[in-house]
């Protein structure tokens, strides 16, 4: 009966740690979604770079990968933001 009781105190703390982990990845996506401006370089989840040519509205972005092609995607598909040092 004691074993019962600890395994399940083990359970729930292990539950409540990716709950929280998980809690705290969204809320850094959704800091790096809002931090989004004209001219900021990017990578989306499917490998494309490209800098952000306009912020179409509150879900999608227009985004320039080489001179001349556009492409219009939803904000999540933003990977991270890419620095001068990874570009």
């Amino acid at each position: 009966m004691g074993f019962d009781i600890v395994l399940l105190g083990v359970l729930a703390v292990m539950i409540l740690l990716l709950i929280s982990q998980n809690r705290k990845r969204r809320r850094e996506a959704e800091q790096l979604v809002n931090s989004l401006e004209v001219g900021t370089q990017v990578l989306l989840h499917s490998g494309i770079k490209g800098t952000v040519t306009k912020l179409v509205d509150d879900v999608d972005l227009e985004i320039e990968t080489t001179p001349g092609v556009k492409l219009t995607v939803v904000k999540q598909a933003v990977r991270n933001i890419v620095t001068a040092k990874e570009n």
